[in-house]
């Protein structure tokens, strides 16, 4: 008897092996034609299929901003990556403005000698490259209001570039989640409104001076009429919840979901609301912050109360040494908070967690102090508000930032607490505005 050819067999085995493997990647190419497709449907986009040769593409507007994401391979000698583009169009600035990540190959070329221009915005000069062909042109377009949406959403897609007449977003791999696509591309269409809109970046840039200033405001109360962009009502939910209003974030945040169902931010705060709903401990403020009680050094300013050489001396526990979590390190506390690249709902809740009603003993350099009768989130006054900045920190995206604490002194401190000046205070942590990293310390007195 002849032997078996066995050659036959291995061919077999080589059919059965290709077939499989043609048969999976066919499955493959249907799960992510049927995924993009879907995401199509759901924008009311054009969709075009993938085939062997390329991927697949949707196309069309969103809001008036035409939008496309596209499957592509790009070639490196004998090796090939898959990416997936995403590109919203918005009016042409007129500027030839180019911004992209300060890091890796575009801090090389900044090494080099290539164009960065300074936009006064210390968080958005360490993050970002700024090339345009006139600056002066470059740093009117780029409002506080404009920075702070494209310093999130380098936050979450740090591949980000931003031309003069689109956004472009290159992400490794081919996405093969219809949410993702459809949540992406929506934040990017937030973004490029913001840009090709200066009512939109005006109303922006007002809500992020006040919240600098340690402000927090819902823009929708006092001007209803504000466009509601994903970046605008992101921006008055994470107002409210510095405020202490988690109920009224959370069905903001929830809405968004209902558009953005991947995004990872709203994911983020929509489920941090939820527990602070849930967990009132787990935030101090309710959702309607009751009146704060009048600073203790406030009684001291009638002719009944003691000497005004006591009002700001500090309470017995911390002058005594016996206080049981007195935090005397701002940078520390700082550090913990802001120096990874947490988004802001991680941070937050870092703050509910670990550092929220801890009392604290810092030394910091005033910004500004006023007077105020009422503040959302310190109460009813009259009391001084004064913003020091408290700590000075690197960050890996955002370089050199400033930590600030919005503090409630008694009403007299504000005369004695000149632009510039440094000064010692006692209080308690009350809160927190993540984004502008401003934590706020209530029941204050100076040292």
């Amino acid at each position: 008897m002849d032997s078996f050819p066995f050659w036959i067999f291995f061919v077999v085995i080589g059919l059965i092996v290709a077939g499989a493997s043609i048969f999976a990647a066919k499955k493959q190419l249907d799960a992510m034609n049927a995924a993009w497709q879907s995401a199509a449907e759901t924008l009311g986009f054009a969709f075009t299929p993938g085939s062997w040769r390329g991927g697949p593409t949707v196309t069309g507007a969103l809001d008036g901003s035409p939008a496309e994401i596209h499957s592509y391979t790009k070639s490196s000698g004998k090796s090939s990556t898959r990416y997936t583009r995403y590109t919203v169009s918005f009016p042409p600035i007129g500027v030839g403005m180019h911004l992209s990540r300060q890091s890796g190959f575009g801090q090389l070329l900044k090494v080099l000698g290539t164009q960065d221009i300074e936009i006064g915005e210390p968080t958005f000069d360490e993050a970002f490259i700024v090339q345009a062909s006139d600056p002066q042109a470059a740093r009117a377009i780029l409002t506080p209001g404009t920075t702070m949406v494209l310093n999130r959403l380098l936050s979450v897609h740090p591949e980000i570039v931003v031309l003069d007449d689109r956004l472009v977003l290159d992400r490794r791999a081919t996405v093969r989640d219809s949410d993702t696509l459809v949540s992406t591309l929506r934040r990017l269409e937030s973004a490029a409104t913001v840009l090709g809109d200066a009512r939109e970046s005006e109303a922006l840039s007002k809500l992020v001076e006040q919240r600098l200033a340690g402000t927090v405001e819902a823009p929708y109360e006092s001007d209803p009429n504000t466009r509601r962009t994903v970046d605008s009502q992101l921006s008055a939910g994470e107002a409210l919840m510095a405020a202490g209003s988690s109920g009224i974030a959370g069905r903001i945040f929830e809405a968004l979901g209902g558009q953005l169902p991947a995004d990872v931010e709203v994911a983020g705060w929509s489920e941090h609301a939820r527990r602070s709903v849930a967990d009132p401990s787990a935030n101090l403020q309710p959702d309607v912050p009751p009146p704060a009680p009048p600073p203790r050094a406030e009684a001291e300013e009638t002719p009944a109360a003691v000497s005004p050489e006591a009002s700001d001396s500090l309470p017995a526990e911390i002058e005594s040494g016996k206080a049981a979590d007195v935090d005397r390190d701002a940078l520390a506390l700082a550090t913990d908070l802001f120096s990874e690249n947490r988004l802001s709902f991680e941070t937050a809740k870092l703050f509910d967690e670990k550092h929220a009603g801890r009392d604290v003993e810092w030394t910091g350099k005033v910004r500004k102090a006023v007077v105020v009768d009422h503040d959302r989130l310190l109460g009813d006054g009259p009391f001084t508000k004064a913003v020091i900045d408290v700590a000075s920190l690197e960050n890996d995206l955002f370089g050199n930032t400033v930590v600030s604490a919005i503090v409630a002194l008694p009403t007299r401190a504000a005369d004695t607490l000149p632009e510039g000046s440094t000064v010692g205070f006692t209080g308690r942590l009350v809160g927190i505005d993540a984004l502008v990293r401003n934590v706020y310390v209530g029941e204050a007195r100076l040292m």
